[in-house]
């Protein structure tokens, strides 16, 4: 059962919180109960993965976030 694009967008903020305090409980994005398992895979500084299940509803999924070099600015 994958993810659709805003449960996507709606993980973004809570990785960062979990990466904050990983002791933390944590919601499925599929069915809200706590105990998310999250498991940071990535592969820095090209990408961030993070493997993500829920042992109430099953989910199994991996989030791909790609990082890219930085953006000067024109000022």
């Amino acid at each position: 059962m994958p993810l659709d694009a805003a449960q996507q967008r709606a993980m973004m903020p809570v990785i960062a919180r979990w990466r904050s305090d990983p002791k933390q409980p944590v919601a499925c994005p599929a069915c809200g109960k706590k105990g998310l398992a999250i498991v940071d895979r990535s592969a820095r500084p090209y990408a961030e993965w993070y493997a993500l299940s829920c042992s109430a509803c099953g989910l199994d999924e991996t989030l791909h976030v790609a990082l890219g070099p930085s953006v000067p600015t024109l000022d």
